[in-house]
This record gives structure tokens, C-alpha cells and sequence, in this order.
């Protein structure tokens, strides 16, 4: 078994019950619900699903795909499936910042100024009401090199939102800032947006779309899908799980299996609120099911 656990990787799927993440992240098992979704979406462009687009699909989902699945399918290579959902999302919905939103992402140029408009002043983040949501604007505030009006606009955001799960979106607007002001350096904005893709979950996805822009506009410039896909990439390095015998607690309790099972006697398993007992114990007669 031990010799097992140092090549077998550790495949955690992902817990519906809240109380086994919390369990796996006390253990220190690595755990990312990125790497069921990449899983997922190479099943799903291996069968064309979304280039046909057909059948249940198009019965539940006539107007196509959700924003949020063709996001989440370009972070994974499969832009030549979704452009046609993208610019039909963004007829559907024109006028809108999504709809600016999609056409980029199917390869038509956007102009800064189109985004810039959406931004609205500084101090309306304030607002206790404003919409859309503040993580969604705040980054329009930096589609332009305005050192100014972006960090009135990161100040107003920070004070609202407080240490919350934007803390990497802050952190990466911030060290944009920084470079702007030449406080702070490119590799610096890069590791910044890293942590950002990171911190990322799969319900959010489409929160990665700006601070992508951004990225691209500033850092590095590449064409909107493929600044995606290093998205993906980034994510599916930290769904990469790693091996079993990485996780000291599960190699800890081996070891105290191996000890318990060297002494000859039977292993009783009583399993208590949060906690499980392990411990050497002759057989009984009908003693059920906690002797192994």
C-alpha cells in the first residue's frame, strides 16, 4: 500500500457535502473543482456538443449556451466551437457590457473608450445599490492608463468591499497601478494576476474575462482566446492533484495501521462526532461490522 501511495495521485472528486472540503482542506489534500470541470469540458468538445448544439441542448437552452459555459469552454481550447454562441449571446443581449464582452471573445476588436463608458464615475461605487456588481466595473476603471481615476475608483472598491474574496482582484488592480506609477514591475502584475486565476472558482468565471483584458492590453499581448486559454492552463496546473503519499496525515495514519496490525489482534473502528478511533483489539464474537 505504501508503495501504492507514492505513485498514485490523489484523485479527490469533488464533495458535495461542504463538510468533506472542509475536511480535505484541513488535511492539506489538494482539491480544486477545476479539474472536474476540465474533465467535463473535453467530453463535451470531443463530442461537438457545442458545435452541433442539438437535441436536449437545444431544447432546454434554445438561445444557446450560457455565458458562463462558453467562458468557461474557451479557457480550454475550444474557441472554434463557441464562437458562433458568442456573437449571437452578444446580439441577444446588445447594448450590454456582456455583449461587449462576447464579441471580444470571438475575436472582434474593442476599443477601450466602449468599455470606459461602462465605468461611470469614481465615487458612484459608493452607492450602497450600485449595479452591476463592483467586481464586475471596477476593473473598467483601468481599461486606460489614468493613474488617478483608477486609484479613486480602487479606493472607493477597497473601502467597500473590505477583506472579502476580492482580495485578488484588489491586489492585481493595485500592482497595475503600481506599473502605471512605475512602483511596481511587469513579472510583479503577472504573478499578481496568477494568484487572481488561482483564487478563481467555476460559479465566477466569467469575473476572469476583465482582468484577462487587461492583462493582454498591458502585459502581454496576445489574441483574446489564447489569453483564455493560458487562463485555463493556469487552472489546470492547479488541478493537477498530487500524490497520495504528499498528504502527511494520510501517511501518518498508515503508520499508526501498520503499528496496530503488527501486534496480530483485530483493528476496531469507532467513528465519533468529528473524530474516528483506531485501535488493536482481540475479535469478538458477532462484534459487526467495526472489526476489519
Amino acid at each position: 500500500m505504501r508503495a501504492d501511495f507514492k505513485k498514485r495521485p490523489n484523485e479527490v472528486s469533488a464533495p458535495a457535502d461542504e463538510g468533506l472540503r472542509a475536511d480535505y482542506a484541513a488535511l492539506g489534500v489538494p482539491w480544486s473543482a477545476w479539474s472536474e470541470v476540465a474533465r467535463e469540458v473535453q467530453r463535451d468538445l470531443q463530442r461537438k456538443r457545442y458545435a452541433r448544439w442539438s437535441g436536449a441542448d437545444a431544447l432546454e437552452f434554445p438561445e444557446g449556451p450560457s455565458a458562463e459555459d462558453l467562458v468557461t469552454v474557451l479557457l480550454f481550447g475550444g474557441v472554434e466551437q463557441v464562437r458562433t454562441h458568442l456573437l449571437r449571446r452578444a446580439s441577444l443581449a446588445a447594448g450590454s457590457l456582456e455583449a461587449l464582452w462576447c464579441r471580444w471573445l470571438a475575436g472582434e476588436p474593442l476599443e477601450p473608450e466602449a468599455l470606459r463608458a461602462f465605468a461611470g464615475a469614481p465615487e458612484r461605487l459608493a452607492e450602497p445599490l450600485y449595479t452591476p456588481g463592483i467586481e464586475e466595473v471596477l476593473p473598467l476603471f483601468f481599461v486606460e492608463p489614468d493613474p488617478v481615476r483608477a486609484g479613486q475608483a480602487l479606493e472607493v472598491a477597497a473601502a467597500r468591499l473590505g477583506a472579502s474574496r476580492a482580495q485578488p482582484l484588489l491586489d492585481f488592480l493595485r500592482a497595475l497601478l503600481g506599473l502605471w506609477r512605475q512602483d511596481a514591475s511587469s513579472e510583479e502584475v503577472g504573478a499578481r494576476f496568477d494568484a487572481l486565476v488561482a483564487a478563481a472558482s467555476p460559479a465566477d468565471v466569467t469575473d476572469l474575462i476583465a482582468p484577462a483584458y487587461l492583462y493582454g492590453r498591458y502585459i502581454e499581448a496576445l489574441p483574446p482566446h489564447t489569453l483564455m486559454e493560458r487562463v485555463g492552463s493556469g487552472l489546470e496546473r492547479i488541478a493537477v492533484p498530487a500524490r497520495v503519499a504528499d498528504v502527511q496525515p494520510v501517511m501518518d495514519a498508515l503508520s499508526a495501521l501498520e503499528a496496530l496490525t503488527a501486534l496480530g489482534l483485530g483493528l476496531r473502528v469507532e467513528q465519533r462526532p468529528g473524530d474516528v478511533l483506531l485501535s488493536a483489539q482481540a475479535p469478538e464474537a458477532g462484534g459487526g461490522d467495526e472489526f476489519l
